[in-house]
């Protein structure tokens, strides 16, 4: 109940727009209520016509009579029965277009809070959560809740009205008849409470394991290049086929549980109808206690009471479904970010680019230290090089300084602030970052070089390019510009989104920047066009550079070696490769693997050819 409460919040808005629609709905089943009692009155007066004509002694004028009256009463519950059709039509298309506008209005604000709050999180929840789970959540689930409002609140709402009036009416026919049809409710009641954990279960496994289809999806549409490479796609294929498979099994004990519900309720019913048709007949035939006419209207509105009551346990077993995803949905949104900002926060304008870190520790699981006593100053306009090897926690370091992350034990500096103190926007506005594959998005060049500054003018975006070295294969392009990117650049080569990635980090004008591998993946003449762009985006700006290829560091004005999470060395270039440790066996493996590979070359290249 509590789940729906807060779902129904995101309704408050359009509050007076459901309260138009559920007056209509009122007003629609009132009129039906009136039905039943009209055919018991026709059903008397008519079986009152038949008793007359069997007596034989009445005059014939009376009898014809009563014929033409009840002939005229019968016209008459039909064109009241026509216009409660006609008032259920003219008030039916406005209440559903009025239900549907907010049920997609409400599906529209949750999924905009949804994702949002999912811009807010930190890092590490998209760590620990894969990607498919997150967009089944924000698709899959938030749809699911437009049926409560939509549609399921209106039925709710009319089976509550019908079903309160409807005892009331029995009650003014018959109370031992209406004491005999109550008493069976609480059966109802009994059979719904011994299945719906049942079914909330089912519905819940059911939902987890559309997200891990939704996942596995996801994973093989986004890889198809390492599955096709690999010529995995029949194990893929499998795979997927295992996990649809054991969503059907789901889906029918899901199925199972509902179809019981039904059944039960179904039985209930008829034996209720059958105990209440005998009762009923009796004092129709032997205490007079109630007439025909009013027997068959205490039947219609016996089915009205029992009717609403099956709805309601079907509506709740639906409700079951739909709360497992807003269950998941509100997971979601109670989620808190690991990176909170303080209320007071610092608004950092434009930084000198001094980043130091004190004493820093850094875990993802509490226990397994990535970064152990983590200590250093970069001073403003210098370059700082990490290398070491792999797993050694230089991309983690570096992921502390636009606070991706915060330390588990020390501080985290920029021009003298405690990033902890600090607005997050306004720190990473003064920071960009280069990765080894950098994300582009579906739309244009001009829009990707863009993205961190919006209002960059289009000459602006042409320098940046330029710089870059993009704009001479942007310009081969037919659109130039406005070529399209296609689904992560997919229509580029590697090192022509490199250098859009480049192109927006120079437009992003930042005082710090992070390379993260950024030419390791290319080939020479793609690396040699990006290391020109990337050294005249590092003029006068505080740079922090991860690289294998230590012939991309030699210049860095401090080399921090990193292994096991710890800083092992520090220096220039010039003395870590002398000093007898990890840097210098770094040197001699990559160097004496240079120099055996130009040793082949030249000999193939003094090889003679042969002669044919």
């Amino acid at each position: 109940m509590s789940l729906l409460l807060r779902l129904l919040v995101f309704a408050r808005r359009y509050r007076w727009m459901l309260a138009w629609s559920l007056a209509l709905v009122f007003i629609g089943t009132m009129l039906n209520m009136f039905i039943p009692h009209l055919f018991g009155t026709v059903v008397d007066r008519v079986a009152g016509y038949e008793k007359l004509g069997e007596l034989g002694n009445v005059p014939p004028v009376e009898l014809l009579a009563y014929r033409d009256e009840a002939w005229r009463f019968l016209l008459l519950i039909c064109g009241i029965i026509f216009a409660v059709a006609f008032i259920g039509i003219l008030t039916s298309y406005p209440r559903q277009m009025t239900l549907l506008f907010v049920g997609n209005r409400v599906v529209y604000d949750i999924r905009r809070r949804l994702f949002r709050h999912l811009q807010r999180l930190s890092m590490r929840y998209f760590d620990s959560n894969p990607h498919g789970r997150i967009m089944s959540r924000v698709l899959y689930d938030v749809e699911a809740v437009q049926g409560i409002v939509s549609s399921q609140l209106v039925e709710i709402v009319t089976n509550v009205i019908t079903l309160i009036v409807a005892t009331v009416i029995i009650f003014i026919y018959s109370p031992r008849l209406a004491s005999l049809a109550i008493g069976v409710l609480p059966l109802f009641v009994l059979h719904f409470l011994l299945i719906r954990r049942r079914i909330r279960h089912s519905a819940r496994d059911t939902r987890e394991q559309y997200s891990q289809i939704y996942t596995t999806l996801s994973e093989s549409i986004s890889g198809i290049k390492v599955v096709k490479s690999f010529t995995r796609e029949s194990s893929e294929a499998r795979g997927f086929a295992s996990e649809v498979r054991e969503s059907i099994g789901m889906n029918m004990r899901l199925g199972h549980w509902r179809a019981i519900m039904h059944i039960g309720a179904d039985v209930i019913t008829r034996l209720a109808n059958l105990g209440i048709l005998l009762y009923g007949g009796y004092m129709v035939l032997y205490s007079g206690e109630i007439t025909m006419g009013q027997l068959v209207a205490f039947r219609a509105y016996q089915n009205m009471l029992y009717h609403p009551v099956i709805m309601l346990v079907t509506i709740n077993s639906q409700i079951q479904s739909v709360l497992a995803a807003i269950e998941r949905i509100f997971e979601t949104l109670d989620t808190s970010p690991d990176i909170e900002e303080r209320r007071d926060a610092i608004k950092l304008d434009r930084i000198e680019g001094r980043v130091e870190m004190e004493h820093v520790d850094f875990a993802y699981e509490p226990g397994e230290l990535v970064l152990d006593d983590i200590s250093f100053i970069a001073e403003p306009g210098t370059v700082t090089a990490l290398v070491g090897p792999s797993g050694g926690g230089k991309s983690t370091l570096v992921h502390l300084i636009p606070r991706f992350y915060d330390p588990t034990d020390g501080r985290v500096l920029v021009d003298g602030y405690d990033l902890r103190d600090v607005s997050i926007n306004s720190l990473r506005r003064n920071i960009a970052m280069v990765m080894q594959e950098d994300f582009l998005f579906m739309g244009t060049l001009r829009e990707n070089i863009k993205y961190g500054r919006p209002d960059a003018t289009d000459e602006q975006v042409v320098q940046a390019a330029v710089a870059a070295n993009a704009h001479d294969f942007i310009m081969e392009f037919p659109d130039g510009y406005e070529s399209m990117v296609g689904e992560r650049g997919t229509r580029l080569s590697g090192g022509q989104r490199q250098r859009i990635s480049v192109a927006r980090a120079i437009l992003r004008d930042p005082r710090i920047l992070i390379l993260d591998e950024a030419t390791s993946a290319l080939d020479s003449e793609s690396e040699a066009l990006i290391q020109e762009a990337l050294e005249h985006l590092m003029k006068n700006r505080t740079t922090f550079t991860i690289a294998h290829r230590l012939s991309t560091v030699m210049n860095a004005d401090v080399i921090l070696v990193l292994d096991q999470g710890r800083i092992v060395e520090r220096g220039k270039h010039a003395e870590l490769a002398t000093a007898g440790g990890v840097y210098q066996m770094l040197c001699e493996v990559q160097f004496s693997r240079a120099a055996e590979k130009m040793r082949e070359y030249e000999e193939e290249l003094r090889r003679p050819q042969d002669q044919t």
